[in-house]
Protein backbone atom coordinates (compact mmCIF):
# COMPACT_ATOMS: atom_id res chain seq x y z
CA UNK A 1 0.00 0.00 0.00
CA UNK A 2 2.81 2.38 0.88
CA UNK A 3 4.63 1.57 -2.36
CA UNK A 4 1.50 2.43 -4.37
CA UNK A 5 1.16 5.74 -2.57
CA UNK A 6 4.80 6.62 -3.22
CA UNK A 7 4.40 5.76 -6.89
CA UNK A 8 1.36 8.06 -7.24
CA UNK A 9 3.21 10.88 -5.51
CA UNK A 10 6.19 10.46 -7.75
CA UNK A 11 3.98 10.62 -10.84
CA UNK A 12 1.45 13.33 -9.87
CA UNK A 13 2.90 15.22 -6.93
CA UNK A 14 5.17 18.24 -6.68
CA UNK A 15 8.21 16.06 -6.96
CA UNK A 16 6.98 14.40 -10.11
CA UNK A 17 9.18 14.73 -13.23
CA UNK A 18 8.33 17.47 -15.89
CA UNK A 19 6.41 16.61 -19.00
CA UNK A 20 8.03 17.45 -22.38
CA UNK A 21 5.98 17.91 -25.60
CA UNK A 22 7.79 17.55 -28.84
CA UNK A 23 6.47 18.52 -32.27
CA UNK A 24 6.18 15.81 -34.83
CA UNK A 25 7.06 18.27 -37.75
CA UNK A 26 10.43 19.87 -38.37
CA UNK A 27 10.73 23.68 -38.24
CA UNK A 28 11.37 24.07 -41.99
CA UNK A 29 8.15 22.26 -42.81
CA UNK A 30 6.27 24.53 -40.45
CA UNK A 31 7.72 27.62 -42.17
CA UNK A 32 6.88 26.18 -45.55
CA UNK A 33 3.26 25.57 -44.54
CA UNK A 34 2.98 29.09 -43.10
CA UNK A 35 4.40 30.57 -46.32
CA UNK A 36 1.96 28.58 -48.43
CA UNK A 37 -0.90 29.78 -46.23
CA UNK A 38 0.18 33.41 -46.67
CA UNK A 39 0.43 32.96 -50.43
CA UNK A 40 -3.07 31.45 -50.52
CA UNK A 41 -4.49 34.31 -48.40
CA UNK A 42 -2.74 36.93 -50.58
CA UNK A 43 -4.03 35.30 -53.75
CA UNK A 44 -7.54 35.24 -52.30
CA UNK A 45 -7.38 38.91 -51.33
CA UNK A 46 -6.02 39.87 -54.77
CA UNK A 47 -8.80 37.92 -56.48
CA UNK A 48 -11.41 39.61 -54.31
CA UNK A 49 -9.99 43.04 -55.14
CA UNK A 50 -9.77 42.39 -58.87
CA UNK A 51 -13.20 40.84 -59.08
CA UNK A 52 -14.97 43.06 -56.57
CA UNK A 53 -16.81 44.87 -59.37
CA UNK A 54 -18.24 41.56 -60.51
CA UNK A 55 -19.30 40.66 -57.02
CA UNK A 56 -20.79 44.06 -56.14
CA UNK A 57 -21.97 44.91 -59.67
CA UNK A 58 -19.43 47.79 -60.02
CA UNK A 59 -18.21 48.50 -63.57
CA UNK A 60 -14.73 50.04 -63.58
CA UNK A 61 -14.79 51.14 -67.23
CA UNK A 62 -18.14 52.80 -66.79
CA UNK A 63 -16.83 54.60 -63.71
CA UNK A 64 -13.81 55.82 -65.67
CA UNK A 65 -16.06 57.10 -68.43
CA UNK A 66 -18.25 58.90 -65.91
CA UNK A 67 -15.19 60.47 -64.27
CA UNK A 68 -13.92 61.64 -67.67
CA UNK A 69 -17.37 63.02 -68.53
CA UNK A 70 -17.64 64.84 -65.21
CA UNK A 71 -14.14 66.24 -65.60
CA UNK A 72 -14.97 67.56 -69.06
CA UNK A 73 -18.29 68.97 -67.78
CA UNK A 74 -16.48 70.68 -64.91
CA UNK A 75 -13.98 72.27 -67.29
CA UNK A 76 -16.83 73.45 -69.54
CA UNK A 77 -18.68 74.97 -66.60
CA UNK A 78 -15.51 76.75 -65.46
CA UNK A 79 -15.11 78.23 -68.96
CA UNK A 80 -18.74 79.34 -68.99
CA UNK A 81 -18.40 80.90 -65.52
CA UNK A 82 -15.26 82.74 -66.58
CA UNK A 83 -16.97 83.96 -69.74
CA UNK A 84 -20.02 85.06 -67.76
CA UNK A 85 -17.79 86.80 -65.21
CA UNK A 86 -15.93 88.65 -67.95
CA UNK A 87 -19.22 89.64 -69.53
CA UNK A 88 -20.58 90.80 -66.19
CA UNK A 89 -17.48 92.94 -65.58
CA UNK A 90 -17.85 94.42 -69.05
CA UNK A 91 -21.50 95.18 -68.39
CA UNK A 92 -20.66 96.74 -65.03
CA UNK A 93 -18.07 98.96 -66.71
CA UNK A 94 -20.55 99.84 -69.42
CA UNK A 95 -23.22 100.65 -66.83
CA UNK A 96 -20.72 102.79 -64.90
CA UNK A 97 -19.79 104.65 -68.10
CA UNK A 98 -23.45 105.16 -68.99
CA UNK A 99 -24.23 106.32 -65.45
CA UNK A 100 -21.34 108.79 -65.56
CA UNK A 101 -22.49 109.98 -68.98
CA UNK A 102 -26.03 110.45 -67.67
CA UNK A 103 -24.76 112.39 -64.66
CA UNK A 104 -22.63 114.57 -66.91
CA UNK A 105 -25.58 115.08 -69.24
CA UNK A 106 -27.79 115.99 -66.27
CA UNK A 107 -25.19 118.52 -65.10
CA UNK A 108 -24.97 119.96 -68.61
CA UNK A 109 -28.75 120.17 -68.85
CA UNK A 110 -28.92 121.92 -65.47
CA UNK A 111 -26.17 124.30 -66.51
CA UNK A 112 -27.89 125.02 -69.81
CA UNK A 113 -31.17 125.63 -68.00
CA UNK A 114 -29.46 128.07 -65.65
CA UNK A 115 -27.79 129.83 -68.56
CA UNK A 116 -31.09 129.94 -70.41
CA UNK A 117 -32.80 131.47 -67.38
CA UNK A 118 -29.97 134.01 -67.06
CA UNK A 119 -30.25 134.88 -70.75
CA UNK A 120 -33.98 135.38 -70.34
CA UNK A 121 -33.38 137.73 -67.43
CA UNK A 122 -30.78 139.68 -69.41
CA UNK A 123 -33.07 139.81 -72.40
CA UNK A 124 -35.96 141.03 -70.25
CA UNK A 125 -33.77 143.74 -68.77
CA UNK A 126 -32.51 144.88 -72.18
CA UNK A 127 -36.05 144.95 -73.56
CA UNK A 128 -37.12 147.12 -70.67
CA UNK A 129 -34.22 149.45 -71.32
CA UNK A 130 -35.00 149.59 -75.02
CA UNK A 131 -38.71 150.13 -74.41
CA UNK A 132 -38.04 153.11 -72.14
CA UNK A 133 -35.57 154.46 -74.66
CA UNK A 134 -32.85 155.21 -72.13
CA UNK A 135 -30.73 153.49 -69.52
CA UNK A 136 -29.61 155.00 -66.24
CA UNK A 137 -26.73 157.36 -66.80
CA UNK A 138 -23.33 155.95 -66.09
CA UNK A 139 -22.34 152.38 -65.35
CA UNK A 140 -25.02 150.05 -64.01
CA UNK A 141 -25.16 146.48 -62.70
CA UNK A 142 -28.17 144.28 -63.41
CA UNK A 143 -29.06 140.66 -62.62
CA UNK A 144 -26.23 140.23 -60.12
CA UNK A 145 -26.00 136.69 -58.67
CA UNK A 146 -23.37 134.82 -56.63
CA UNK A 147 -24.19 131.12 -56.18
CA UNK A 148 -22.39 127.91 -55.18
CA UNK A 149 -20.97 126.11 -58.20
CA UNK A 150 -21.23 122.50 -56.99
CA UNK A 151 -17.68 121.93 -55.79
CA UNK A 152 -16.87 122.68 -52.13
CA UNK A 153 -16.08 126.37 -51.47
CA UNK A 154 -16.45 127.25 -55.16
CA UNK A 155 -18.83 130.07 -56.13
CA UNK A 156 -19.98 131.41 -59.47
CA UNK A 157 -20.87 135.04 -60.08
CA UNK A 158 -22.67 136.63 -63.01
CA UNK A 159 -23.91 140.12 -63.80
CA UNK A 160 -24.89 142.37 -66.66
CA UNK A 161 -23.02 145.68 -66.96
CA UNK A 162 -24.73 148.56 -68.76
CA UNK A 163 -23.72 152.08 -69.75
CA UNK A 164 -26.38 154.75 -70.02
CA UNK A 165 -26.45 158.39 -70.89
CA UNK A 166 -24.10 159.78 -73.50
CA UNK A 167 -21.99 156.90 -74.82
CA UNK A 168 -19.19 158.81 -76.47
CA UNK A 169 -16.72 155.97 -76.12
CA UNK A 170 -16.41 152.41 -74.89
CA UNK A 171 -16.03 151.87 -71.18
CA UNK A 172 -12.80 150.11 -70.29
CA UNK A 173 -12.34 148.77 -66.84
CA UNK A 174 -12.19 145.79 -64.54
CA UNK A 175 -14.62 143.90 -62.34
CA UNK A 176 -13.62 142.79 -58.85
CA UNK A 177 -15.49 140.63 -56.37
CA UNK A 178 -14.55 141.23 -52.73
CA UNK A 179 -15.68 138.21 -50.72
CA UNK A 180 -16.27 138.70 -47.00
CA UNK A 181 -15.39 135.37 -45.34
CA UNK A 182 -15.20 134.08 -41.79
CA UNK A 183 -12.55 131.60 -40.66
CA UNK A 184 -12.09 130.48 -37.07
CA UNK A 185 -14.13 133.42 -35.82
CA UNK A 186 -12.13 135.99 -37.84
CA UNK A 187 -13.75 137.98 -40.67
CA UNK A 188 -11.54 138.78 -43.64
CA UNK A 189 -11.90 140.18 -47.17
CA UNK A 190 -10.61 138.31 -50.20
CA UNK A 191 -10.36 140.00 -53.62
CA UNK A 192 -11.06 138.07 -56.84
CA UNK A 193 -9.56 137.83 -59.40
CA UNK A 194 -6.36 137.62 -57.40
CA UNK A 195 -3.42 139.86 -58.22
CA UNK A 196 -1.44 136.87 -59.47
CA UNK A 197 -4.05 136.34 -62.23
CA UNK A 198 -2.76 139.35 -64.18
CA UNK A 199 -4.33 142.57 -65.48
CA UNK A 200 -6.41 140.78 -68.11
CA UNK A 201 -8.40 138.86 -65.49
CA UNK A 202 -11.79 140.51 -64.97
CA UNK A 203 -11.23 143.11 -67.70
CA UNK A 204 -14.31 144.51 -69.47
CA UNK A 205 -14.80 146.79 -72.49
CA UNK A 206 -18.22 147.75 -73.81
CA UNK A 207 -20.34 150.71 -74.95
CA UNK A 208 -23.90 149.53 -74.29
CA UNK A 209 -23.78 146.35 -72.17
CA UNK A 210 -21.62 143.35 -71.39
CA UNK A 211 -22.31 140.10 -69.58
CA UNK A 212 -19.69 139.16 -66.96
CA UNK A 213 -19.24 135.70 -65.47
CA UNK A 214 -16.58 134.14 -63.30
CA UNK A 215 -15.74 131.80 -60.43
CA UNK A 216 -13.77 132.03 -57.22
CA UNK A 217 -12.70 129.53 -54.59
CA UNK A 218 -12.63 130.18 -50.86
CA UNK A 219 -9.97 128.70 -48.57
CA UNK A 220 -10.66 125.50 -46.66
CA UNK A 221 -12.94 126.07 -43.70
CA UNK A 222 -14.02 129.57 -44.80
CA UNK A 223 -17.69 130.58 -44.88
CA UNK A 224 -19.01 133.27 -47.25
CA UNK A 225 -20.80 135.99 -45.24
CA UNK A 226 -21.24 138.57 -48.01
CA UNK A 227 -19.64 140.10 -51.08
CA UNK A 228 -19.08 143.41 -52.83
CA UNK A 229 -18.86 143.90 -56.59
CA UNK A 230 -16.66 146.74 -57.78
CA UNK A 231 -16.35 148.17 -61.29
CA UNK A 232 -13.00 149.94 -61.72
CA UNK A 233 -12.12 152.27 -64.56
CA UNK A 234 -8.94 151.93 -66.59
CA UNK A 235 -6.59 153.64 -66.46
CA UNK A 236 -6.36 154.83 -62.89
CA UNK A 237 -8.36 152.13 -61.10
CA UNK A 238 -11.09 154.55 -59.97
CA UNK A 239 -14.15 152.82 -58.51
CA UNK A 240 -17.02 153.71 -60.85
CA UNK A 241 -19.63 151.52 -59.17
CA UNK A 242 -19.93 149.14 -56.25
CA UNK A 243 -22.71 147.00 -54.85
CA UNK A 244 -22.66 145.08 -51.58
CA UNK A 245 -24.69 142.05 -50.55
CA UNK A 246 -24.84 140.60 -47.03
CA UNK A 247 -25.64 136.92 -46.66
CA UNK A 248 -27.45 135.46 -43.65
Amino acid sequence: MRSLTRRLRSNFGIRSSRMQIRSQLAWHWRWLLNGLALVVVAALVWWLVENSHRITGFNREEARQQIATLTEENARLKREIETARTGALGQERQVAIERAAQMELARNVTQLQDENAALKEDLTFLRNVMSTGAAPAGIGIANLKVEPDGAPNVFRYRMLLTQGGQRKQDFKGKVQVVARVQRQGVVDNLVFPEASAGDAAGAVEFRFYQKVEGRFRLPEGAALKGYEVRVLANPGGQVKLSRSVTLP
